[in-house]
């Protein structure tokens, strides 16, 4: 647990101290079961500990978007309840066995009687994780504005390009649909293109910018 950055710069003691003063607690969900529903009572901050977590949001005619996928480290739920919601309007579920650590929200913002350095420090980190968070969220939004699907792709592979030639992104076919929020088949159809065209080689969910 001390390895998470919602932890950095604390000691043990300090977790131990954390522990005792604002009841952190912990709980593993299995594969594709339901970390929140929507409608669902949110009071807390969630940190992902291991496994991986899927946000998704249904609109009024079913059509189901995929916000963002959750790795080991990421926090949810910081941007409902800062806004004073109570309620979840998205869901989460465990894409393979997740362990998710949860902090009561209140109690997380609220320093206690003793004003313990081990508490600022957690509220310190707490705001950097949301601050990249926020980073990664306006990333998308910069992807899905653009105007063709074929800078979409473009701009969605760039995010996740590294130094190696091939790289992989953790969505499949329909999920990278969803996040770009353009039809499955015109997304395969422009994949295709943009293969014979010369500018990207594609194995599954691995991928080569030429």
């Amino acid at each position: 647990m001390l390895e998470i950055d919602l932890f950095e710069n604390i000691d043990n003691n300090g977790v131990l101290e954390l522990l005792k003063c604002i009841g952190i607690k912990t709980k593993v969900f299995k594969k594709n079961s339901l970390i929140l529903k929507t409608g669902g009572k949110i009071d807390f901050l969630g940190v992902i500990l291991g496994g991986n977590a899927v946000i998704k949001k249904t609109d009024s005619l079913g059509h189901t978007i995929v916000i963002e996928k959750l790795k080991m480290n990421d926090i949810f739920g910081h941007n409902i309840v800062c806004c004073g919601l109570d309620k979840s309007p998205v869901e989460i579920i465990a894409e393979n066995e997740c362990e998710v650590l949860f902090l009561p929200f209140e109690k997380v913002v609220t320093p206690c009687e003793k004003l313990c350095p081990y508490h600022l420090k957690l509220i310190k980190n707490i705001m950097k994780m949301i601050s990249m968070r926020n980073l990664l969220l306006n990333d998308k939004i910069d992807i899905i504005g653009k105007k063709t699907t074929r800078d979409k792709i473009l701009a969605f592979l760039e995010s996740y390009r590294n130094e190696e030639r091939v790289f992989s992104v953790p969505y499949s076919r329909e999920e990278m649909a969803k996040f770009l929020c353009v039809d499955r088949s015109a997304m395969s159809r422009e994949l295709c293109r943009m293969r014979d065209d010369g500018i990207l080689r594609f194995h599954k969910n691995h991928f080569e910018l030429l």
